[in-house]
């Protein structure tokens, strides 16, 4: 599945979202992750309900995330690298910050 309403967030978007005199756990790690070179992701699982969470059912957004930004950078899904989980406010919504994999993300060995 891909994720609904999904789109990369705008630098506008990012600082109107995360100014810098937000000081929260969410707007420190998007800044950071912007500062590495990472997109900010925003997407939707409308299945998933406030009662799924309370009550234990698991989510794994990572299959969803990848599958979505590799559609929305037009690539194929082992090309795309997640930084961390920005913002899990929401409980049907996430931030993601995400990247396309570069020649310094394989292992030499």
């Amino acid at each position: 599945m891909r994720l609904y309403n999904a789109r990369l967030l705008t630098a506008e978007e990012i600082k109107e979202r995360y100014p810098l005199e937000v000081d929260s756990r969410m707007a420190r790690l998007t800044r950071k992750f912007v500062e590495r070179g990472y997109d900010i992701l925003y997407g939707e699982n409308p299945n998933l309900t406030l009662a799924d969470v309370l009550f234990g059912k698991s989510y794994d957004w990572n299959a969803d995330i990848i599958r979505t930004v590799a559609y929305l950078y037009k690539t194929t899904p082992e090309q795309i690298v997640i930084g961390c989980y920005t913002d899990m406010s929401a409980t049907n919504a996430i931030y993601a910050s995400v990247r396309l994999r570069n020649s310094s993300d394989i292992p030499i060995i």
